[in-house]
């Protein structure tokens, strides 16, 4: 079982590839409620080119989900994922951060830069212009899974502006989204709305800190994630020399959504990384 022990947890990971021109790993980090399963496609495509590797965050998947509420928070979470980089002995790596995943990504990438050669931020800081809302949303996701447990929970998620323009797609792609969501247990995702997305920092009150970025970064969001659109301009307009792109046709869930045109965004600019040096 390829389960790292880190910080006082099991992370659950897959590792797929190699780098052929034998450049840093990728690693590939998932957003709330999706688990490491959303990259399936991505994992196939990417490791034709690199080695690359998803994890289930704590409280997703088939990693470690304590009991006690107070180990969820962002800390943790930035804690964890430099800790599995430290398990698998990489010593640097290209990242792409999902939605949520795109806390550890930044984390990693402002206190140890050395450590990330490029990174990507795809549909990242959802509500930086209005952290209530934010709040709101996570505590009304809580008490639909304390009153109807995960089918209610699953079922008023998958109406949100997150998940909804996947799930009204087709009614595979509605099942598809209900069991990313369901695969994880439910008081992880609660304790993780609580601990890390109801106290998430907003966007806004880190441009100080994002502008001291010194990472390639790649800024990504799909053109009707409407919930994305005024963080990654701040993204944009505050890293360093970052790009921006959107993918046309898609909403938050872009990775599921539009998968060729975000896979090219990523291959491209990855590819461009490589060829610089």
């Amino acid at each position: 079982m390829p389960l790292a022990p880190v910080n006082g947890i099991e992370l659950f990971y897959e590792e797929r590839g190699e780098s052929r021109d034998g450049g840093p790993p990728l690693i590939l980090l998932h957003g709330l409620a999706c688990g490491r399963r959303m990259w399936a496609r991505q994992m196939r495509r990417y490791a034709r080119r690199w080695r690359v590797i998803a994890y289930d965050m704590r409280g997703h998947g088939r990693s470690s989900a304590p009991d006690d509420p107070a180990a969820y928070s962002a800390a943790h979470l930035a804690q964890d994922f430099a800790g599995l980089l430290d398990h698998l002995r990489i010593e640097r790596a290209s990242l792409v951060g999902f939605s949520m995943g795109g806390g550890p990504s930044i984390a990693l990438a402002l206190a140890q830069p050395k450590r990330v050669a490029s990174l990507v931020l795809a549909d990242v800081g959802s509500g930086a212009d209005n952290p209530w809302m934010t709040t709101r949303l996570a505590e009304a996701w809580i008490e639909h899974a304390a009153r109807g447990g995960k089918p209610a929970m699953v079922e008023d998620m998958l109406r949100g502006d997150f998940f909804k323009t996947y799930a009204r797609r087709s009614p595979w792609a509605r099942r598809h989204m209900a069991a990313l969501i369901c695969q994880n247990p439910l008081h992880g995702i609660t304790f993780t709305l609580a601990g890390v997305v109801a106290k998430r920092k907003p966007l806004f009150r880190m441009k100080g800190a994002l502008a001291r970025l010194r990472v390639p970064t790649l800024v990504l969001a799909g053109a009707r994630d409407f919930v994305c659109h005024k963080a990654a301009r701040l993204l944009a307009d505050t890293i360093p020399g970052a790009l921006e792109a959107r993918i046309e046709g898609a909403g938050h869930m872009a990775p599921l959504e539009a998968p060729d045109a975000f896979d090219a965004a990523v291959e491209g600019f990855l590819g461009g990384m490589s060829r610089t040096g």
